[in-house]
């Protein structure tokens, strides 16, 4: 088993925080989680954290460099002492083709190839190895692991993403996977329910729709979210009639109820982007598609990343962002009823933040290279990929 060694990067022991004290401008922009362009802090960054004080950021190559370690531990580190609540700093790392973090880290197959390995040790493992790389740089959350069932061979956004075509191998890897990141000291979230792994179409550029019936669903797409354990889910933005023929998961009260109620998921519920297409198709504007995720039951809004629908570049600026925000405040000033459905969402965000971003006894003064990339990392990263015989 490989040693878990210390972090370094650390933020101050979480305080307590009283929710009745907040305003409902702070609230708001607690359950929102954007990207910025920058390598290192800048004014929109400082702007977003200070004046719309936002609860977390996601981090992408093209937006903000991710070159080497070093640079993304200092950015981490530089939002951080910006912010009066800890921040949630995540990013895409699940290995093979959606990987953020690259240069300077260890290069892992995805989870088809760790799948194919028959051993889902080497899940909990490669997991351990994520997550602690992405620890000691800053990165808190991780928007993976994908536990869609990749059961249509023409899926064209699953794939390998995907551990496997089964409910089994699905969640015997995804439970493996889950402990591995939680040792790190990682935040999980599975993605993308309820199930994005038989369609045909891209929720990027498209609506994709799923025709199955409640009972199909259980016995296959449901089956991971209602076995696996994670403090986050992430919901698909796609159709599925047998929950609501009019609205996609994500702006589903029923479907994302159906998650609470009869799944019993207790965690944060976060909405994959809002920028998406596959959402925009029906709300068209990016504030009625965050008002809208609210009140169905997202606590934490995904504003980040371009949207990639072919014919225009959508990417939300800080204007954007203050826009936004300040459309859910008045909605919510204008109907005090939504008052309970915002704080519900803040509780369960501080309550996470509470769990996993107390971190003491750090050393930022170790060095990243001997944390990140180490040759003992690399040669697991070499025996799944020998072991599944994929190249990735």
């Amino acid at each position: 088993m490989l040693k878990i060694t210390a972090c370094a990067c650390s933020i101050p022991c979480f305080p307590s925080y009283n929710i009745k004290n907040m305003s409902i401008e702070e609230k708001v922009g607690q359950i929102m989680m954007v990207h910025f362009r920058g390598k290192t802090i800048n004014d929109e960054a400082k702007a977003l954290i200070q004046d719309i004080k936002v609860g977390g950021f996601i981090y992408y190559t093209f937006a903000n460099g991710l070159s080497s370690p070093k640079q993304i531990q200092t950015l981490s580190l530089q939002l951080q002492a910006l912010a009066t609540i800890p921040l949630l700093i995540a990013t895409d790392q699940e290995g093979g083709k959606v990987t953020r973090l690259k240069d300077g880290f260890t290069k892992f197959p995805g989870n088809a190839a760790i799948g194919l390995t028959a051993d889902p040790t080497l899940a909990m493992e490669a997991a351990i190895v994520m997550g602690e790389e992405m620890h000691a740089v800053g990165i808190n959350m991780n928007l993976a692991p994908v536990v869609d069932i990749n059961s249509n061979i023409n899926n064209p956004v699953i794939g390998n993403r995907a551990f496997g075509n089964c409910p089994k191998t699905v969640v015997d890897f995804g439970v493996q996977a889950l402990k591995g990141f939680k040792k790190a000291n990682v935040i999980t979230t599975l993605k993308h329910f309820p199930g994005h792994g038989d369609t045909s179409e891209d929720s990027h550029v498209s609506l994709p729709i799923n025709n199955k019936t409640m009972q199909q669903l259980k016995e296959m797409e449901l089956i991971p979210f209602a076995t696996l354990e994670s403090d986050v889910i992430m919901t698909a933005h796609m159709l599925v009639p047998s929950f609501d023929k009019e609205h996609c998961s994500t702006l589903s009260f029923k479907t994302l109820n159906f998650l609470r109620q009869n799944l019993r998921f207790k965690g944060v519920i976060i909405s994959d982007s809002l920028v998406m297409e596959g959402v925009l198709k029906k709300c068209l504007t990016v504030e009625n598609a965050a008002s809208q995720a609210l009140q169905a039951g997202c606590d934490i809004l995904l504003l980040g990343g371009r949207q990639l629908n072919g014919t225009s570049s959508l990417e939300l600026k800080f204007n954007d962002i203050q826009r936004i925000h300040k459309s859910i405040v008045k909605s919510i000033k204008d109907n005090k009823n939504l008052e309970s459905r915002l704080n519900d969402a803040v509780e369960k965000i501080l309550d996470l933040k509470e769990k996993y971003l107390c971190v003491q006894h750090y050393q930022k003064s170790q060095d990243l290279n001997l944390l990140i990339n180490t040759l003992e990392h690399q040669e697991l990263a070499l025996k799944i990929e020998t072991l599944s015989n994929i190249i990735v």
